[in-house]
């Protein structure tokens, strides 16, 4: 469930940014590369919360939710109230190193608990 309502604010702020100048996403080179600190931090806090739930005894589909669903808020503030002198927008290279952490977290204590 909080994954879908993350996903509908992130629809919603996607929308809200057709009527402004500044697009939603970053572009590709103002992500970043793939390898750059920003993307093993998001990795590595995702990995961490997943774990974290699946040692908690969260089904495996929460605590990926969960896990990825504070990456896309994350990127809805970047997106939305992050200050300009920032470089507002999201990433969708944060949101797939999010999704990678998160999956991680899962499969790392999964292969524990055997």
């Amino acid at each position: 469930m909080g994954a879908r309502f993350a996903l509908l604010c992130l629809a919603v702020t996607a929308t809200a940014g057709v009527a402004s100048a500044e697009p939603l996403f970053l572009s590709s080179q103002e992500q970043g590369s793939w390898l750059a600190a920003d993307k093993e931090l998001h990795f590595a806090g995702s990995l961490a919360v997943a774990a974290s739930l699946r040692i908690e005894g969260q089904s495996r589909r929460t605590a990926v939710a969960a896990a990825f669903g504070a990456g896309i808020v994350k990127e809805i503030y970047d997106a939305t109230l992050k200050p300009r002198r920032l470089k507002r927008g999201a990433s969708w290279k944060d949101l797939a190193a999010d999704l990678a952490g998160a999956l991680a977290g899962v499969a790392v204590v999964s292969a524990l608990d055997r």
